[in-house]
């Protein structure tokens, strides 16, 4: 799978379910010029989680120590704006079940899709009418595991012996691990960071958001020094600009409150803005636990 791209709906099997939901937009979702921050549209997976509950799929997983265990999310935005922070974004998700080609994982796959009409914060709102226009879209891949099996070996999923679903699911993608998004690439140490409680969720560990964060502010800080450098006497830089319009994250495994990640990243030119891709690695290793893909313009 090509950094981005985010692989189609597999055809319905008759046990999956789909939902729709709301998100309201909080004042630091939208940027200056009206722009919807990709990490905002993650929010909306709840409407697909909330299906999976209502149909009990999901207790029956809890029930024999099964998680779905986030390993990939990959966000396009395919609107600039301007949008409102004070009108919400209709999203509509769905998941499915697949397994791994060539391999034993098995997976829990989401896509989700916004649409807003158009408008801006500091103006009157839009018609209840205006039609809406797709904001942007979210795939997450999960790992299906057993993530509290004291022996290892009993953590792999092979089959689902759950009731309604079938123990191997008819459709398979690779499983691209995350190393893989930065093999090859020249990375270079941008800053260190240590998290805190700030950062965490109530999953126990370093939110799956803070990544894109963080590595944003990395990337946008590099690229204005960069064009500082070859800026000609008495211009400014407008690298200051730049926004993820599309962003790709591989989970290897979770940082926690108190741990320090240094945060390495390679920067290239790419139509309209800059291609950047990067790394955090654990203090003391050299094995990235979380990495990151992203265009900007």
């Amino acid at each position: 799978m090509l950094f981005g791209q985010i692989p189609q709906v597999p055809p319905a099997r008759g046990y999956e379910s789909s939902g729709e939901a709301k998100i309201h937009l909080r004042y630091e979702d939208v940027t200056q010029d009206g722009s919807v921050h990709l990490g905002s549209l993650m929010t909306g997976l709840t409407a697909v989680w909330r299906t999976l509950a209502e149909s009990k799929q999901l207790q029956s997983f809890r029930d024999r120590g099964i998680l779905p265990i986030l390993s990939r999310i990959i966000m396009q935005s395919d609107a600039a704006g301007p949008f409102s922070a004070h009108v919400p974004l209709h999203v509509e998700g769905t998941w499915r079940l697949a397994r791994e080609s060539d391999g034993e994982r098995l997976f829990l796959d989401m896509w989700l899709d916004a649409y807003a009409p158009n408008g801006h914060t500091l103006a009157p709102p839009p018609a209840a009418d205006a039609p809406r226009v797709h904001v942007g879209r979210v795939y997450a891949e999960h790992v299906i595991t057993r993530p509290f099996a004291k022996d290892p070996a009993e953590r792999k999923v092979a089959r689902l012996d759950l009731p309604v679903l079938p123990a191997l699911p008819e459709d398979a993608h690779p499983y691209e691990d995350a190393a893989s998004l930065v093999a090859g690439e020249p990375l270079e140490p941008a800053r260190d960071h240590m998290f805190g409680m700030l950062h965490t969720d109530a999953n126990q560990h370093v939110n799956s958001l803070v990544y894109p964060r963080l590595f944003e502010e990395s990337v946008v800080a590099r690229a204005v020094e960069r064009e500082r450098v070859r800026a000609a006497p008495g211009t400014r830089p407008a690298a200051h600009l730049l926004l993820a319009r599309t962003i790709e994250l591989r989970y290897r495994k979770p940082f926690f409150s108190g741990e320090r990640a240094s945060i390495r990243l390679a920067l290239a030119e790419a139509v309209l803005g800059i291609r950047a891709v990067g790394a955090f690695v654990p203090h003391g290793s050299a094995k990235p636990s979380t990495t990151v893909a992203m265009t900007l313009r």
